[in-house]
């Protein structure tokens, strides 16, 4: 896959899932986990949101090859966390998803 079709399926896979975090089926779900579920919950939703804006703000040819780098994760991440979005009300399913997602793209663009 080249680096602008990663850039996309990134920034798509990211976008969905703020999407997803901000809806009330899922949001009714993280208020009735455990108060550590809760937090992470917030804190994964703050983290999408900055992982969009500092890939939104990056030049794609300056992190190009770093997309190539980690293709391969990068497209299982991103299936993984597509996925888990079908299933809104399991949160911890797809909080797992999208920290596993961050966690790669926070070696190509730092967001924190």
């Amino acid at each position: 896959m080249n680096p602008s079709d990663l850039y996309s399926l990134i920034l798509s896979a990211l976008t969905n899932a703020r999407a997803q975090m901000l809806t009330p089926a899922y949001q009714s779900s993280a208020e009735l986990a455990d108060p550590g579920v809760r937090l992470k919950a917030s804190q994964t939703l703050i983290d999408v949101q900055q992982a969009i804006l500092s890939l939104s703000n990056a030049s794609l040819s300056d992190i190009a090859s770093q997309l190539q780098a980690n293709a391969t994760a990068l497209t299982a991440a991103t299936a993984d966390l597509t996925a888990a979005l079908k299933q809104v009300t399991q949160v911890l399913s797809i909080l797992d998803d999208a920290t596993a997602l961050l966690k790669i793209v926070a070696k190509i663009v730092p967001f924190v």
